[in-house]
């Protein structure tokens, strides 16, 4: 797997060169690409931790540098104290590497899409993609209520010879956890979907789950996107 920081000066020209391309949001440049055989290198920029339980979900991530972010407030707080889940959601994000079973899985899976090798030399790639992940995690915004993965990404694919753009895309997803996550156990679930008070009373294995299937739905939900305009060019 191939991830890295590049320079925001260049994310920021980038950025800016996206918006001001008609249909960049759709396939871009895809059509006009033989990516067969190529080289791909990835550069992602994270928030420091992924937002847990966060009350109702608003983009934008206040990056604190040491913990994971837990904005709790009202019911949810209290509960999460007395059942003393705070503790157990702090070993498990200390257990599992999110950010980069998140970068791994959206790198696999999007050079796949693309017919492509992962390299760590960027210099020799044919092509780079870049992932700002703006923020992603895990909101809870009733106690009784579904609790949902949610993730704000930008994502642009170009040309590593000359830098140019050849596809890019705003991801913004949420959805609800699914029992699967945890095996599919029924006694997490209320009508098929986990709660905020289901999560405060798992053990700090199964909070490691959590988080596992948190870096799986952002990695999936990024990758897809790039599946999804690759196959439009391929049905022209």
């Amino acid at each position: 797997m191939a991830t890295g920081i590049w320079s925001m000066r260049r994310w920021t020209v980038v950025v800016l060169a996206a918006a001001l391309v008609p249909g960049c949001q759709s396939t871009g440049h895809l059509a006009e690409y033989d990516f067969a055989g190529g080289t791909l290198f990835v550069a992602y920029d994270f928030p420091p931790r992924p937002e847990i339980l966060t009350g109702p979900y608003f983009p934008g991530h206040p990056r604190d540098p040491v913990h994971a972010v837990i904005s709790l407030g009202g019911k949810i707080a209290r509960e999460l104290a007395a059942a003393g889940a705070r503790d157990r959601l702090d070993a498990a994000c200390e257990e599992v590497d999110i950010s980069g079973r998140l970068a791994e899985r959206a790198s696999t899976r999007a050079a796949r899409f693309l017919r492509v090798e992962l390299t760590d030399n960027e210099s020799e790639a044919d092509f780079g993609l870049e992932v700002r992940v703006r923020d992603y995690g895990i909101d809870a915004e009733e106690w009784e209520s579904a609790a949902h993965f949610f993730v704000d990404a930008e994502v642009i694919l170009f040309d590593a010879l000359d830098g140019r753009e050849i596809w890019s895309s705003h991801v913004r997803e949420r959805d609800p956890i699914a029992p699967h996550v945890f095996g599919g156990r029924r006694a997490l679930a209320v009508r098929d979907i986990v709660t905020a008070a289901a999560l405060s009373d798992l053990s700090e294995e199964d909070m490691a789950l959590a988080l596992e299937g948190l870096a799986d739905f952002a990695g999936d939900r990024i990758s897809e996107r790039l599946r999804e305009s690759l196959e439009k060019t391929r049905r022209r």
